[in-house]
């Protein structure tokens, strides 16, 4: 008897033995090595065979997988061309590049944490403890979707423990260090540095959310710019200063572009790295990256009296512990609020 369940072909053949009457069960599903089991009754093997066909996890249990053919490199497309869903594509490919490169093994299904882990010292000198983790992350998804798409058995980089992180580094411009940085950004190749370095501290936006900025999201009468789509998910709108305003005017279009366009691309963000970093050097700014002008946002509120809850409104925090890094700085706020209270004491 022949009984065919979806995508899965299950045999049910009736046995007479010494003791009674047996029925077994031969499944077979392209992927997965024939898979046999022996019931006493009809009932019991059809329902066995119904379970399995719904539920990779029954034919994992029952059988074992012929390994997949496809390449690590053939996964990572698939799984970034239908499922990744985030906002980083290139980043994200960049990543995925390296482990193609980086490991010499044919098969993504013969892949062993020894191949990760030797591959992972391949990574440049240098990476920070989240950088090497994100790369990390990334293969790490490629084999989860290889485990829910294409019968890998296993994922490999589950077994390595993430590095630790320091996520509290608060690294803010000094007032001589904001004023030499403005100054470097207004005398740079790229026009528009000193905009982008104005608003993200007037602002404290991120860099993805500034460089998405388009005309048609300034409200130049009002005073703001709208970003449609933030980290956490949720809209927001950046009230913008006069001088910000005077400095866009300067660029002012009448077009649904963007901003900070790219001169070759112009639906691509401009790439101003090298711009950005010759800045840092005339104005001997060190160790401070382009994420740090958010947190000198956020310092500077402190220092001014904002309240943790103000601040988080401010970046778009969704939870206040985030927001915590900067309590040492609202010294202001802190003695206001003890001599309002305690003054009568």
């Amino acid at each position: 008897m022949y009984t065919k369940l979806g995508n899965v072909l299950a045999t049910i053949q009736k046995i007479n033995r010494s003791k009674g009457v047996v029925y077994r069960v031969l499944i077979r599903k392209k992927g997965f090595k024939p898979i046999t089991k022996v019931f006493s009754t009809k009932k019991l093997a059809v329902q066995f065979a119904s379970r399995v066909e719904s539920n990779n996890e029954e034919l994992l249990a029952y059988g074992s997988t012929v390994k997949s053919s496809i390449s690590f490199g053939e996964l990572a497309d698939i799984y970034l061309s239908r499922e990744y869903k985030g906002r980083d594509i290139q980043k994200q490919s960049s990543r995925t590049d390296f482990w193609v490169k980086s490991i010499k093994v044919e098969r993504a299904s013969d892949i062993t944490t020894s191949d990760i882990y030797e591959a992972m010292a391949k990574l440049p000198k240098g990476l920070s403890n989240s950088t090497i983790n994100r790369y990390k992350s990334a293969a790490s998804v490629v084999f989860n979707y290889g485990c829910r798409r294409h019968n890998l058995t296993s994922n490999p980089v589950q077994l390595i423990s993430s590095l630790p992180e320091d996520n509290h580094r608060v690294r803010y411009l000094s007032a001589s260090e904001r004023k030499g940085l403005l100054n470097a950004c207004k005398e740079a190749v790229w026009p528009k540095l000193y905009l982008l370095v104005l608003i993200a501290i007037t602002t404290g936006a991120r860099r993805g959310e500034l460089l998405s900025l388009r005309w048609n999201d300034i409200d130049f009468e009002r005073q703001t710019a709208y970003v449609q789509t933030t980290k956490n998910g949720q809209p927001k709108v950046l009230p913008l200063t006069n001088d910000v305003i005077n400095e866009l005017t300067k660029f002012r279009q009448q077009s649904v572009s963007l901003i900070f366009n790219s001169e070759i691309k112009p639906d691509k963000a401009f790439c101003f790295n090298k711009q950005w970093k010759n800045a840092l050097v005339e104005a001997k700014v060190d160790n401070f990256r382009f994420h740090d002008l958010r947190h000198t946002t956020a310092s500077y509120l402190a220092q001014s009296g904002a309240s943790l809850l103000e601040i988080a409104d401010v970046l778009g925090h969704k939870q206040i512990g985030v927001t915590k890094r900067y309590a040492h700085l609202c010294i202001n706020h802190k003695e206001k609020l003890i001599g309002r209270v305690f003054s009568d004491l």
